[in-house]
């Protein structure tokens, strides 16, 4: 009877451990399962969020990277570590037809078509060949031409005809703020606009790898030849191109060096990498939105936004990833456009 007792006993307490271990069992799993199903439904939303962005955007990881180059021109220098949250950029440059639906869509008129104080009509700057034009002095090549904009990219008797995939150009930096707006987008950061460049290669020269001619193909718009007399086209084309016809770069995006330059959201000075303290643990930067105020040594005293990438006009040294261009916020020009991003949240 005792060992019959005990026998019981004995099953008992194995079903209570046996309980115990299946209900600590069941209460880790749904510790796991409740907290993993949540982040699986956020990461839904965060991704159809995502996506709404714009089908026509391409998704840009972000994290750490080395911006600038201490080999560039002095205001490339120091290279430097950032960091960058993720975000959705334009898979392209905008178009002549997108900025045709804004337009359309508001009435906007762009800086090129309204008649400024001192102008004797409204234009914009083109690109002119002449026997005296120099490389060093950009006042030689360029002119300004009175009924230049976006729809007359030459001016008067000019049109985008046939062109509604070409960039806009003619856009001023208050131009490519007011499409932003109207899309619901962003101008890119300067650090952003880099780390798309780069396509996740920290050590690339340009968007695509380290030589111009990458496998001896032209990977992007730019100048071949004697500039500003001769381009020799060897890329295919002299002058504008449309969007999206060269190959896209390690991030999935088009046209990150040549064909239009584009305007990024940061104003320009020339030692503002210089003005970054290292962090003392060797910190990235986190998320850098540039100086507070604008400056450039070659115009005291004017304001400048900065633009990057370089356009058909540029060699193969200024269509380099780290080369820092600008120009005051109501300029525009032929070879001046823009792209657009949105935070990924």
């Amino acid at each position: 009877m005792s060992e019959a007792s005990d026998t019981a006993r004995a099953v008992r307490r194995a079903g209570i451990i046996f309980g115990v271990i299946v209900v600590a069992a069941i209460t880790m799993v749904l510790a796991w399962l409740v907290p993993e199903a949540k982040r699986i439904m956020r990461d839904r939303e965060t991704q159809s969020r995502d996506q709404r962005a714009g089908s026509d955007m391409v998704r840009v990881a972000g994290g750490s990277f080395e911006m600038g180059a201490n080999d560039g021109a002095r205001d490339e220098q120091p290279k430097h570590n950032v960091s960058v949250n993720p975000f959705w950029l334009d898979r392209a440059e905008v178009t002549n037809a997108e900025f045709a639906r804004f337009v359309k869509a508001t009435g906007y008129l762009t800086t090129a078509e309204i008649k400024r104080q001192g102008q004797a009509q409204a234009g914009s700057w083109c690109f002119k060949r002449g026997p005296d034009a120099k490389a060093a002095n950009r006042r030689t090549w360029i002119a300004f031409v009175e009924g230049a904009s976006w729809r007359r990219p030459r001016g008067e008797g000019s049109d985008i005809g046939g062109k509604e995939r070409f960039p806009v150009v003619h856009v001023s930096h208050d131009d490519a703020l007011a499409y932003c707006k109207w899309a619901r987008k962003r101008l890119p950061t300067e650090a952003e606009w880099e780390c798309a460049a780069r396509g996740g290669v920290l050590l690339t020269r340009y968007p695509w790898g380290g030589e111009i001619a990458e496998g001896g193909k032209w990977h992007a718009n730019s100048w071949q030849g004697d500039f500003p007399l001769k381009d020799d086209a060897l890329d295919g084309f002299a002058g504008l191109a449309q969007v999206a016809h060269f190959p896209v770069n390690g991030s999935g995006l088009h046209d990150l060096a040549g064909n239009a330059a584009e305007w990024c959201a940061d104003w320009y000075q020339h030692d503002y990498y210089a003005q970054l303290r290292p962090d003392p643990n060797f910190a990235a930067h986190k998320n850098p939105r540039g100086p507070e105020t604008g400056s450039d040594p070659t115009e005291p005293g004017v304001s400048k936004r900065v633009v990057r990438g370089g356009s058909f006009l540029s060699a193969a040294e200024e269509c380099r990833v780290s080369v820092r261009g600008k120009e005051a916020p109501e300029f525009s020009a032929e070879w001046i456009g823009f792209r657009c991003v949105k935070d990924a949240q």
